[in-house]
């Protein structure tokens, strides 16, 4: 274990080589859109993708945004925040809302945990196990299954949202405004619809 711990820290390291270059570049930037969490995947239309991965930027967002406050137009993320425990969640949304300029946005969309409970209590299943992701699948048979999987995806999961605790969430790390949104096709995985919820906030 210890091994492989070390080895996954000298990736990381490598990943992030030359990183410090790539935000100095960004700051410079009059328009700056981030994409957090994206995955591998490279920015089109302005966006800047940052992950420990394969990137624009290649980046642990536990180490906080390496910009100015103030300087950042917009933030995207796509089914990050459940991943982050809610002490950490409110201290990275703090330092989202920080490199926001006034009136910047934070355009998110996280699993909606409710769609799941609710299945449970009318006895139902609310996705079906094809579509589980295989290495988190959870089977005794049992309907409570689903709230299973979805409440701790092998332990990847750190939070559940539903849409009240979404805007509440943000509003606890100080944004002024949050109200929901609608799918937006040119941010959103459709593939992911059917599951989530999305807010908009506001500086």
């Amino acid at each position: 274990m210890a091994i492989k711990e070390h080895k996954e820290d000298y990736i990381y390291i490598y990943r992030e080589f030359g990183s410090g270059k790539k935000w100095k570049k960004l700051s410079k930037k009059e328009s700056i859109k981030l994409e957090l969490g994206s995955g591998p995947k490279l920015g089109k239309n302005g966006w800047t993708t940052i992950d420990i991965g394969y990137s624009d930027i290649s980046w642990d967002l536990r180490k906080g945004i390496p910009l100015k406050n103030d300087s950042v137009e917009t933030i995207y993320s796509s089914h990050l925040l459940e991943h982050i425990p809610y002490e950490d969640l409110i201290k990275f949304l703090k330092e989202c809302y920080r490199v926001l300029k006034r009136n910047g946005e934070f355009s998110v969309c996280v699993p909606n945990f409710k769609a799941y409970v609710t299945a449970y209590m009318r006895g139902q299943v609310f996705c079906e196990r094809e579509k589980w992701w295989k290495p988190a699948a959870i089977d005794t048979g049992s309907i409570i299954d689903q709230l299973n999987y979805m409440a701790y995806m092998k332990d990847e999961h750190k939070y559940m949202f539903d849409s009240q605790n979404l805007v509440n969430t943000f509003l606890k790390a100080g944004f002024s405004k949050v109200k929901m949104r609608s799918f937006d096709e040119e941010m959103d995985k459709k593939e992911r619809d059917f599951e989530s919820i999305y807010a908009i906030a506001y500086k």
